[in-house]
């Protein structure tokens, strides 16, 4: 079954999102003892309690950033015929 492209681009935005968002859950207390933050320390408790949740916060703001970044099916047009940037200033 074919799927159209924009879903398929979607579907692995989400994807990616997904995955994004568990890496910062694995590393997140490691990197907050790095930059010396107290905020892992602070949720941590409710962080391990809700590991699902958590990631699943973080994953839809990372896609809806990405939606906001990057738009999907929205292409960038090509420069105007015998556009050079080398010859600008």
């Amino acid at each position: 079954m074919e799927f159209p492209a924009e879903k398929q681009a979607l579907a692995s935005r989400a994807a990616i999102c997904a995955a994004a968002a568990w890496v910062l859950y694995r590393s997140g207390g490691p990197i907050c003892a790095a930059l010396k933050l107290t905020l892992w320390e602070e949720y941590r408790p409710w962080l391990e309690k809700n590991k699902v949740q958590a990631v699943a916060i973080v994953a839809a703001v990372l896609f809806g950033l990405s939606l906001a970044l990057f738009p999907v099916g929205e292409e960038v047009p090509p420069p105007p015929e015998g556009f050079c940037p080398c010859e600008e200033g």
